[in-house]
Formats: C-alpha cells, sequence, structure tokens
C-alpha cells in the first residue's frame, strides 16, 4: 500500500469521526429511552447522515 493510499484512508477516516460520533450518539440517546426504538427512524437517520456526509465530504467521504 503506497503512502498516498494510506494517506488517504487515514484523512477519510478523521473527517469522518464526527459523523460516527453522531450515529453513537443517535444510539446511546435510542438505548436511554430519549428517543423512539424504531427500525424505520434509524434507517432514515442513517440514510440522512449519510447524505450529509457525501455533499460535506465530497470525495472524503466513505463508501460502504
Amino acid at each position: 500500500m503506497s503512502l498516498t493510499t494510506t494517506l488517504g484512508q487515514t484523512t477519510a477516516l478523521i473527517l469522518g469521526l464526527p459523523f460516527d460520533l453522531a450515529r453513537a450518539n443517535y444510539a446511546r440517546a435510542v438505548r436511554l429511552g430519549f428517543l423512539e426504538n424504531s427500525l424505520l427512524k434509524s434507517a432514515r437517520f442513517e440514510r440522512e447522515l449519510s447524505e450529509i456526509e457525501r455533499l460535506s465530504l465530497g470525495l472524503w467521504a466513505r463508501r460502504v
């Protein structure tokens, strides 16, 4: 693996950290009962957050 590839992957992980924290906070809020435990709402949250990640990070956004 080249240095450029490694640097790009590291940058993408660092830039994606706020989105990972949002996912973790959403899950914690559901577990604590602050948000309704709903598969539909969870899927909608993930879809919208992924879209925001792609729009804000562009080429640096992670792909699943």
